[in-house]
């Protein structure tokens, strides 16, 4: 009886520490690829800053957009505390924001003024100091010999809880102190450097200036275990309340992070729902890409279908790319046809399987409400006459659009069509005649976007 209970110790200490290897691989990974793209977005910032040339820049802060985005989602899957992980999240996704503002600017024939050029490099600045500390902490956990999580724990481990408890005063180590110790060494000076940077503000076309408004989505209070609940419907089958984690996180959209933990193979799960209401603001899988197999036609549908399961309806896509084995949709609400551009969901589609992986409601809860005044004064043939004649129109529809500074709506006709090989949006004021805004549709091998 001895034997065959050592032996299944053996059998489930091997299975442990398989695992640790597993999990301890993802996670190196995710921070070495972080540091990576931190500092290719960092060179790229100074490129644009020393670029002679509009067509040479958007290149290359188109380049920083995409950078900014692999690295904050390489950073957001690091098992980090809460406060270290949103101030430099935050940060990096601000700087992909600024980077795509930029391209559609010049796109549109709007070179990079003086307050964008010294909002561009304060950014660089910035992202020279956070590569530097980086760089330190890469370099002292390799030095150090620095793990996330230990391969197996034996008796050295424990006599090293039992001292650390002792210094504690005995108690057990607090959720704070565990957490603090997963830390690379050095990561912790990069929360406060982020702290200290100021509200970045940026302007372009259907910028939402989300730190600006209120969520117009609301609801009775939700506790944590209600979190628990509603988040099982965005988890895989047979997760269970009891294995959740769950955080508060502040902000202009206050959550409960809910994170189902990393193991059997499976990579970390954060959903992140509307402590007011419960709406889903958040979903994130920290899955790898597999071998593409669907086109970004197949994302759309895969999303559209996601979309309706869990309670959006009424939803079109409109624009999308496809990048690194996933496509990225955004989808907006559109009741009798009238796009609302403001209520928008992006949703993140593996074209390994069509799984859904990522989706970003913040827009949507942001702004979405019931509306009225959604009935034009101008018809559409007479918006038509605003349009440049020459402009080969192929569709046209209403649509609501934010104003030009962000705070307000205004309805219009959207028109797209051709002129020569490019592709535009052209919106007319759907009381007034006038034309609202102009966008050229960029269409590219990887999917299309609106500049």
């Amino acid at each position: 009886m001895l034997a065959v209970w050592g032996a299944w110790t053996v059998h489930l200490y091997r299975q442990y520490q398989a695992l640790a290897y597993e999990l301890e691989a993802e996670r190196q990974r995710n921070f070495a690829e972080m540091i990576s793209h931190v500092e290719a977005m960092r060179g790229l910032m100074g490129k644009s800053l020393a670029a002679g040339s509009t067509r040479q820049n958007a290149l290359y802060m188109g380049e920083v957009y995409r950078r900014a985005s692999l690295a904050a989602a390489n950073f957001m899957a690091l098992p980090l505390p809460e406060e270290l992980g949103a101030a430099t999240g935050k940060f990096l996704n601000q700087i992909g924001d600024f980077a795509y503002s930029v391209v559609r600017h010049e796109a549109a024939g709007r070179t990079m003024d003086e307050a964008q050029r010294q909002e561009l490099a304060r950014l660089y600045q910035a992202a020279t100091d956070l590569t530097a500390t980086l760089r330190d902490t890469g370099q002292a956990s390799v030095s150090e010999g620095f793990r996330f999580a230990k391969a197996g724990v034996g008796l050295s481990d424990l006599f090293t809880a039992w001292r650390e408890r002792r210094a504690a005063g005995g108690a057990d180590l607090t959720q704070d102190q565990a957490q603090k110790s997963l830390i690379p060494p050095g990561l912790n000076q990069v929360g406060p450097q982020m702290d200290q940077m100021p509200v970045l503000v940026y302007d372009g076309p259907f910028s939402d200036h989300l730190e600006q408004r209120t969520p117009a989505m609301g609801g009775p209070a939700i506790t944590p275990e209600e979190a628990r609940a509603r988040a099982l419907a965005f988890l895989p089958e047979g997760v269970t309340a009891d294995a959740l984690e769950v955080t508060e996180r502040n902000g202009r959209v206050p959550v409960f992070a809910v994170r189902l933990p990393p193991g059997g193979g499976r990579p970390a799960v954060t959903v992140d729902l509307a402590r007011e209401g419960g709406h889903l603001v958040s979903y994130i899988n920290a899955r790898p890409a597999g071998e593409p197999r669907l086109t970004l036609e197949d994302a759309r549908e895969a999303g559209l279908a996601y979309l309706a399961a869990h309670g959006w309806s009424e939803m079109e896509p409109t624009y999308g790319e496809v990048a690194d084995g996933f496509a990225t949709v955004q989808f907006v609400h559109a009741p009798g046809g009238v796009r609302i551009y403001p209520d928008q969901v992006k949703v993140r589609v593996a074209l390994d399987n069509g799984e859904v992986v990522g989706v970003d409601a913040r827009s949507y809860v942001m702004s979405h409400r019931e509306r009225g005044g959604l009935t034009p004064s101008v018809t559409r043939e007479q918006a038509r006459a605003a349009v440049n004649p020459e402009l080969q129109v192929e569709e046209a529809r209403l649509a609501l659009i934010p104003t030009e500074a962000g705070d307000g709506e205004v309805l219009c006709w959207e028109f797209r069509g051709t002129l020569g090989e490019e592709t535009y949006l052209v919106y007319v004021n759907a009381h007034t005649g006038l034309e609202e805004r102009i966008l050229q549709m960029l269409i590219t091998d990887s999917g299309t976007l609106a500049l």
